[in-house]
């Protein structure tokens, strides 16, 4: 018997996740959930979100216990991260029971919706949370999917009353194509996933054809309108934004007063609670599709004011010892470069302390002295073992956590290598100060050290 590649997710079926516990498909659980769905799922290894599903009242199975097709299932949901070598993905279809991708049920799901997109390779996730949590708080009861948790917004996923659906648009493996939005914010391009795409030049080929599909308005920052704005087949409104005096809605730094940053933004004052101006380049692109909505800026100055943000996006997770803790999502160098010149310029620190667990050894390749260069930003950094994703056992014997070390070092910074995770706690609360700050930084499970660095100090 052979799988369907596609069904209708309008009525409510019995669905199986496998993959349930990843930064998308745990939110999109809860969503299918709420539309009625049964979801059952299953994952390679227990897991926050896995543990937070569970307590929700979801079935989940780890290990090999997932490698199993429940009986009854009339849909199987997978992540980009299961192969399709997978027994779950073989059983299902030896069944006949429909498969589709996380981003092909996504775009099922946003079919019949207005839906609003965020793409980017920085800044998605944030930038979407504000955009659902400035859209709710206008008076539209959208419903959102976001890759991150976002307190305000109940988690990473919710399901509101009205017809508008907010969404967190990826890249990789093209995903973002099987949406077609009313609107969409694109916040910058540069190369990642490299281990998916060739080089820069595809992946502008693939935002191009992202932006083909948005119908109306499409939010550009303004290094992308020559690349993306004026393409062939864009047919939606371009409304660009930035610093430039020639952009639709420019934007001008304040400073940094009672915790808000202060900026203006098209001829109004604003306040955003998050620092950075990477942050504000975000809430620029919010104000510009609000703006396009026809929001009234009150509402949209008060969301932005009050936002709290993302979680893993410099959260605060602790201050002991006057030591603030902070762990971050940061996994390309830009990024890391923008969380650290934060955290710098937010808490003027004695000597700022980096824990960067580089995210794939395809990754930690390609921009090793970019890596270093922005790690040689903080005055001591330790690496642990490079966390492994997608990548060819091949490279893994290309590169090292160590090469990585002694690029931060002729880059003039101070960098030791500590496999494990307890090495790392009891290597940094021996040597922090008062004065000091302490972020973790990567996509992997460096997340850990942050909790237990907050307990320990």
């Amino acid at each position: 018997m052979i799988a369907r590649d596609s069904f209708d997710l309008s009525r409510p079926r019995r669905l199986h996740m496998a993959g349930i516990g990843g930064s998308g498909m745990a939110p999109l659980a809860r969503i299918l959930a709420e539309e009625g769905h049964a979801i059952t799922g299953a994952d390679a290894c227990e897991s926050v979100r896995v543990a937070g599903l569970r307590r929700a009242g979801f079935t989940v199975w780890t290990g090999s216990a997932g490698a199993v097709l429940p009986t009854g299932v009339e849909g199987l949901i997978h992540s980009a991260a299961v192969p399709e070598s997978a027994p779950v993905l073989r059983g299902a279809r030896r069944r006949g029971v429909a498969v589709l991708k996380y981003a092909q049920a996504v775009g099922q799901f946003s079919a019949g919706r207005r839906t609003y997109a965020v793409a980017g390779t920085h800044g998605k996730t944030t930038t979407t949370g504000l955009l659902a949590y400035t859209f709710r708080t206008c008076g539209d009861d959208a419903s959102c999917l976001v890759g991150g948790e976002v307190p305000q917004l109940g988690g990473g996923a919710a399901v509101g009353r009205s017809r508008s659906f907010i969404v967190e648009a990826c890249e990789y493996d093209r995903s973002f194509l099987n949406l077609t939005p009313e609107a969409a914010i694109v916040t910058n391009i540069e190369a990642d996933h490299l281990d998916y795409f060739r080089d820069l030049v595809e992946i502008r080929e693939a935002f191009r054809d992202f932006a083909a599909r948005v119908s109306m308005v499409l939010v550009l920052h303004e290094s992308l309108y020559a690349s993306i704005g004026r393409a062939r087949g864009i047919r939606a409104r371009v409304v660009t934004y930035g610093t430039s005096p020639d952009v639709d809605l420019r934007i001008s730094i304040g400073g940094r007063r009672g915790g808000l940053t202060q900026f203006r933004a098209g001829g109004n004052d604003f306040e955003l609670a998050m620092p950075g101006l990477h942050n504000v380049l975000n809430a620029a692109a919010v104000i510009a599709l609000c703006r396009e909505r026809g929001m009234e800026m009150d509402g949209v100055r008060h969301a932005l004011r009050a936002f709290s943000g993302v979680g893993r996006r410099l959260q605060v997770v602790g201050k002991p010892r006057g030591v603030p803790v902070v762990d971050d999502y940061a996994h390309h160098p830009t990024e890391v470069w923008a969380g650290l010149e934060t955290l710098r310029t937010e808490y003027r620190p004695r000597r700022l302390w980096c824990v960067f667990q580089p995210h794939q050894y395809s990754r930690t390749e390609h921009f090793l002295k970019e890596f270093g260069r922005a790690l040689a930003i903080a005055d001591r950094v330790v690496i642990p073992d490079i966390f492994a994703a997608r990548d060819e056992e091949e490279r893994e014997h290309r590169v090292s956590a160590q090469d990585l070390v002694d690029e931060v070092r002729s880059c003039g910074g101070n960098a030791v290598h500590l496999a494990d995770f307890g090495a790392i706690v009891d290597y940094v609360r021996t040597q922090v100060r008062t004065g000091d700050v302490l972020v973790t930084m990567g996509a992997g499970d460096v997340g850990d050290v942050a909790g237990r660095l907050a307990q320990a100090l």
